[in-house]
């Protein structure tokens, strides 16, 4: 069994088996659920899973932070450098809660 969770998706997957997929059962609006050649099940979809996790943060990389921003890449780094935006980065990359960057610009604006 392996789950994964897919934050920008905001979507987990349970993988059952490594079986091939048959057909997929929607089982609720969030809940969808596959099936192989014999009926079995495969996997589980779980969608909207962020109303379920109270630790359940959205994390973007720097090109989905420079999109949903709507700002180039070098303007993010920008505000990185001068300590504007906070960030992680494990290892070269540079990682953001987008609640940090709503925080952000909540605090940019202008009366």
């Amino acid at each position: 069994m392996k789950i994964s969770i897919d934050r920008q998706a905001d979507a987990s997957y349970i993988k059952l088996s490594s079986k091939h997929i048959q057909k997929t059962v929607n089982v609720s609006d969030s809940c969808r659920v596959d099936i192989d050649a014999e009926g079995k099940v495969v996997g589980i979809e779980l969608l909207f899973i962020s109303q379920y996790m109270d630790d359940f943060k959205l994390w973007l990389d720097l090109e989905s932070a420079s999109e949903y921003l709507d700002k180039a890449p070098i303007t993010i780094r920008r505000w990185v450098q001068e300590g504007k935006i906070s960030y992680y980065r494990p290892g070269k990359e540079y990682l953001f809660i987008k609640e940090d960057l709503d925080n952000f610009m909540q605090k940019q604006k202008k009366n």
